[in-house]
């Protein structure tokens, strides 16, 4: 399967919560499983994977990353992304 954009796992989230209301309890109780399940890839270790649920008074906000402060890329940084953009096991590129 290809690897989803950011906008494109958001708006497989908002589908799969707008017609199944348990998903957001089975999200919230193991969101890295819930997600590698929905997206069908395992997730790596070293992702991090967090759920802020949001409500009418109390709004989250993603900033993006921050730039390295040089215009240069952090060496651990650097191992993350070479190569590419990939954040699973199996980098494939997609069609």
């Amino acid at each position: 399967m290809t690897i989803p954009t950011r906008a494109e796992l958001d708006a497989m989230l908002r589908d799969r919560l707008a017609s199944d209301p348990d998903f957001r309890a089975v999200v919230l109780a193991d969101p890295r499983a819930a997600i590698s399940a929905l997206v069908g890839i395992d997730i790596p270790d070293m992702v991090t994977v967090s759920v802020h649920e949001e409500s009418l008074t109390d709004i989250h906000v993603v900033l993006p990353a921050p730039a390295h402060s040089e215009g240069e890329i952090a060496e651990d940084d650097l191992e993350l992304v070479a190569g590419g953009v990939c954040w699973t096991n199996d980098c494939t590129p997609g069609p």
